[in-house]
């Protein structure tokens, strides 16, 4: 079973976040453990140490978990895999880092609310949460009816990385896979999407490939990537801020499923 965890914090974004990654479960079994780190008071409210400290650090928990589970309960009719929720308290990426290093989950889902801009996604590449996670990381921006997976190849190198982690999570899954080579792509780059179709195949997904896709560089049209609902891509951890892979994702209004390598 896919093990995921999902971010989740007192907003909007949260239950999106939790319902895409439900949208994951309807194609392939996962486990959803949704993750809330609660911020510290102020220093000068803590309290010092000992049985009174811990007694506090209970109690902030506690107060954390009735928070979250109140919000949430509605989303357990859409996922009966989603567990309850685990609470932390302290440096949001510091507990999410060790939750996830500890238990080995395969994709984690960023619920964290994120103006949909180029340096603010370019901002997410480079945060240490995103660069230590060596899974596949899921962003809902917005919530779409998922009809098949488009993996986008853009780089020679990363399509190894992405198809391999696509392969993982949705081997045997129900979900029809396409993988898009761009427009007058190197032939560098259409050689490694061939075999990154043959691995995926292998892994018994429903595969197929889309040579000379028209939307890349150039963003997409206006509801074209709604006919798919989902896309996957594959982005360097040492991304620049000009990329076009940057300027091509602040357009797309599909959740994302990212693979950094």
């Amino acid at each position: 079973m896919i093990k995921t965890v999902v971010s989740i914090e007192l907003d909007l974004a949260a239950s999106r976040a939790i319902r895409f990654a439900s949208q994951l479960n309807y194609f392939v079994p996962m486990e959803i453990l949704p993750v809330y780190v609660k911020a510290l008071p102020p220093r000068d409210l803590s309290i010092g140490s000992g049985w009174v400290r811990r007694h506090w650090e209970q109690e902030l928990v506690q107060e954390g978990k009735a928070e979250i589970i109140e919000m949430i309960s509605s989303e357990w009719e859409f996922s009966p895999t989603l567990k309850e929720p685990l609470v932390a308290y302290g440096d949001r990426e510091r507990e999410l880092l060790k939750i996830m290093e500890a238990d080995g989950f395969d994709v984690f889902v960023d619920g964290e609310p994120l103006e949909w801009t180029p340096a603010n996604l370019y901002y997410k590449v480079h945060s240490k949460l995103w660069h230590r996670f060596p899974g596949v990381i899921g962003v809902a921006r917005v919530l779409r009816r998922i009809n098949q997976l488009l993996i986008l190849c853009t780089d020679p190198v990363g399509v190894g990385p992405l198809t391999q982690s696509m392969a993982h999570l949705w081997a045997r899954g129900s979900l029809p896979v396409t993988l898009a080579v761009p427009h007058k792509a190197p032939e560098a780059l259409a050689r490694e999407a061939a075999r990154g179709e043959e691995v995926l195949a292998q892994a018994g997904c429903q595969v197929s490939l889309f040579q000379d896709f028209p939307y890349y560089p150039e963003p997409p049209t206006s509801g074209y990537l709604r006919e798919y609902g989902l896309v996957a891509v594959a982005l360097p951890r040492g991304l620049k801020k000009d990329s076009p892979q940057l300027a091509w994702l602040s357009q797309v209004r599909v959740p994302l499923l990212i693979k950094l390598y």
